[in-house]
């Protein structure tokens, strides 16, 4: 018989029910047909028959069915390919009436033996059939290597990325990279936990505030349509103290919010320990001056009495106290 059709190989994906599987070709041995079941991680896993699978239609110039002993998962794919040993079997005996069917059938498999070949050709790398470059060999495998082409270009070899000045991809952290190929991945391996990787995920500032539990401070204002003063704050609420200077002010926390209730003096405070503070300063209407003994660079703005909030970033550093910022926050 002819051979028709160029078919060696059939793909099918599971759904977790089905069983059985066209073999849309024609076969002349069970033992020619090989069954893989591809997980969903890739990795490839054979099936032997009559123990995972059974064949019925050898010799059928339409093909036959491969049964399997149990369905394949949804995520995992069936390949049936046609695979026949590289054997030539048929002896022809000197002044014997000539054998037509068994030489038919020798011609048959030399052709399914092209057709294997070429399949496994058609996934092989190739030149174009222009190029004019032979010898070409691949180096022995190499942990951490890639593939590349020589100095001369007439030859593969191993190469080390990292030592060549290049980057793999994901990027390791350890070369500044986040070590992964999506947001939500990258905010996770940089420490952002579950709760990054969920806010990495929202569409829309509703969403963020529902992963984190949070609602900003006054909330009324915020979402109010009228002019008025959004106060931050960082950590625990600030410190609050009135009155027409800082003496007497125990500071315990980086933040303090000041109502002025006069004309008033930011005199000098002792603070506790080294580092950033930031003084809210109310105005009121009232003027307010700085002491001389804090260093700044000369180019702080003067306070407003009629600013809704004065802000002053003030750094503490070996006893060192420097006005690091002034900020008039309007209305």
């Amino acid at each position: 018989m002819t051979i028709s059709s160029t078919e060696t190989k059939a793909i099918y994906a599971g759904d977790g029910s089905t069983d059985t599987f066209p073999v849309p070709f024609m076969f002349l041995r069970n033992e020619d047909i090989r069954v893989l079941v591809i997980d969903r991680d890739g990795l490839e896993r054979p099936r032997y028959e009559g123990i995972d699978y059974n064949l019925s239609g050898v010799g059928e110039q339409m093909g036959g069915t491969c049964v399997l002993a149990s369905p394949p998962e949804a995520g995992q794919t069936v390949v049936v390919s046609r695979e026949p040993a590289l054997v030539q079997e048929v002896d022809y005996v000197e002044n014997d009436a000539f054998p037509a069917a068994t030489h038919e059938a020798a011609l048959d498999k030399l052709t399914m033996i092209c057709q294997a070949l070429a399949e496994k050709l058609d996934r092989a790398l190739t030149f174009r059939i222009s190029s004019a470059v032979t010898g070409v060999n691949l180096p022995e495998p190499g942990p951490d290597l890639v593939l590349a082409w020589n100095a001369s270009g007439d030859n593969l070899v191993n190469k080390d990325v990292a030592g060549a000045g290049g980057l793999t991809v994901p990027v390791p952290i350890s070369q500044g990279g986040t070590n992964a190929d999506n947001p939500a991945e990258a905010l996770f391996n940089l420490g952002f936990g579950a709760v990054g990787v969920t806010v990495a995920g929202c569409e829309d500032e509703a969403e963020v505030l529902a992963a984190i539990g949070a609602e900003p401070a006054d909330v009324a204002l915020l979402k109010a349509n009228r002019p008025g003063l959004l106060r931050a704050a960082y950590g625990d609420d600030a410190q609050v103290h009135s009155g027409p200077d800082l003496s007497g002010l125990a500071v315990d926390r980086n933040h303090v919010a000041w109502m002025l209730t006069g004309d008033s003096l930011f005199s000098d405070v002792p603070l506790p320990y080294d580092g950033t503070y930031v003084f809210h300063v109310y105005p009121g209407g009232n003027a307010l001056s700085l002491a001389a003994s804090y260093k700044n660079d000369g180019f702080l703005p003067s306070p407003k009495p009629d600013a809704g909030e004065i802000r002053i970033v003030l750094e503490q550093y070996n006893a060192r106290k420097t006005i690091v910022s002034l900020q008039n926050m309007e209305v």
